[in-house]
Formats: structure tokens, C-alpha cells, sequence
């Protein structure tokens, strides 16, 4: 995943006393949010969602995505044949 992890939104739990960073992944499709990390009034890190954790939660929201195609009508039988598990409509 490397460079397409970065660091989404930033907020602050006054229950918990952390600041809490959102983990986002940058996907073809979009931006997607993958994890959490937690880092404490000195900015030591408290908690930060297992890599292993967060590689699942990105298969599960990219297998979940569906995308719309525009495609012409004479197209549709090739899209069937070559995309598994396409649903086409119309």
C-alpha cells in the first residue's frame, strides 16, 4: 500500500483524550477509509489499526464497490462474456 495511504481527517475525543487521525486509502475510484490511529496529549502514538487490519478493510470496501459504465448497447454481450459477476441492466 506504501503511497497510497495518507493521513484524512483529524479530531479530538475529549472523552478518551486522544486525538484521533483517520486512515484513508487513495483508490482509482476514490478515497476510502480504511483505519484509525490514536495518539495521545504528547502526541505519542496509543493505538493504530493492525496493517493487517486495515488491508482487509480495503479488499471488503473494494469488493463492495460498484461502479456505472457507459457503454453502447452492441457492447454489452462482450462486457458479459469478459467481466465475471457483471450484472448489466437494460
Amino acid at each position: 500500500m506504501g503511497n497510497q495511504v495518507s493521513a484524512g481527517d483529524v479530531y479530538y475525543d475529549n472523552s478518551t483524550k486522544t486525538w484521533n487521525v483517520k486512515i484513508i486509502s487513495k483508490t482509482p475510484h476514490g478515497i476510502l477509509i480504511v483505519g484509525e490511529m490514536h495518539l495521545d496529549d504528547e502526541k505519542t502514538i496509543v493505538y493504530v489499526t493492525p496493517g493487517e487490519q486495515v488491508l482487509k478493510i480495503l479488499r471488503s470496501k473494494l469488493k463492495e464497490e460498484r461502479v456505472l459504465i457507459d457503454v453502447p448497447a452492441d457492447a454489452l454481450a462482450r462486457i458479459k462474456e469478459t467481466v465475471p459477476n457483471v450484472t448489466v441492466y437494460g
